[in-house]
């Protein structure tokens, strides 16, 4: 049996681009994969100023589109 993953309410994740090789705006970044996923993150903290993160929810997991900010 697989347990869910269960995101809490106040939950925030970081992303750490690389400054000197960043991915390309409109790049799809897989974060987290899950055989089922519950919840929704608060916001997702990205250490870009040029970039901000976009969720892309699933049933089995999550990942961010990068856009311009």
């Amino acid at each position: 049996m697989q347990h869910p993953a269960v995101l809490g309410d106040s939950a925030v994740p970081a992303l750490h681009l690389d400054p000197e090789r960043p991915p390309a705006e409109g790049s799809t970044l897989p974060v987290l994969d899950a055989p089922r996923l519950r919840g929704r993150f608060t916001r997702i903290e990205v250490n870009s100023e040029r970039l901000r993160a976009v969720p892309v929810y699933t049933a089995e997991g999550l990942s961010v589109r990068l856009v311009k900010r």
